[in-house]
């Protein structure tokens, strides 16, 4: 899964794991990817990361995971490896990914991995043939304006705002979109002054005038 910087991809994964770790069947690690140069190092940090033992030997470590998830399989887990920032990973890292790939029995692979990262990671990817051939790859781009009122409406609702938060909300959320380039975080972080701004003059509802300042404020421009 790969996209532009802001466009919701941490919130996306987090958002997965959060959903997988409620299912019993799953056995789910969220890495945030280093900038490891060797694979050793790498595999040394997912063992780490699925509190499996490491070895001295490259080779023992990747024989202790194995075993690790033959006896998950047999348990009936599936262990699910989230890697964010995973742009960072290079060509010997990618290639254990691959190889780590090759557990499986007959039917049933037995680790599942979810990389996410910023635009690169496509064409890492893409460039690595016998990687791509094993994964699906997901675009995310930004939003539409729609999908932004959305996004910003289910916020404010879980965080127990009721009512609308523009006075002029078509032209509210135009500007916003048109401020924000439809990216979450921009929106986000936007929408964050706002309303610490509404608490300090005891409003409970902005405008799209509002929405400008604070937009040119944090230095984004149309």
């Amino acid at each position: 899964m790969y996209g532009p910087i802001g466009s919701g991809k941490t919130s996306l994964v987090r958002r997965l794991q959060e959903k997988l770790s409620q299912d019993e069947r799953y056995n789910v690690k969220l890495l945030i990817s280093p900038n490891l140069k060797s694979s050793n190092a790498f595999l040394r940090l997912i063992l780490e990361t699925f509190d499996v033992k490491t070895e001295r030997s490259y080779t023992a470590s990747l024989k202790n995971f194995e075993e690790f998830l033959i006896k998950q399989f047999k348990q009936g887990k599936v262990p699910v490896l989230l890697i964010d920032e995973a742009q960072y990973l290079n060509r010997d890292t990618l290639k254990l990914i691959h190889y780590l790939l090759n557990f499986e029995s007959n039917k049933t692979k037995f680790l599942q991995v979810v990389l996410v990262g910023q635009e690169e990671l496509g064409t890492k990817i893409t460039q690595y043939k016998e990687l791509a051939s094993r994964m699906f790859p997901i675009v995310i781009n930004a939003m539409s304006i729609d999908d932004l009122k959305d996004m910003i409406n289910f916020r404010l609702t879980v965080a127990g705002y009721r009512g609308e938060l523009f006075e002029d909300a078509d032209d509210a959320y135009k500007t916003l979109f048109t401020y924000s380039k439809g990216l979450p975080r921009d929106a986000i972080k936007i929408c964050f002054e706002l309303l610490i701004e509404l608490v300090a003059i005891r409003k409970k509802q902005a405008n799209s005038k509002q929405v400008e300042v604070i937009a040119k404020g944090q230095n984004l421009r149309i």
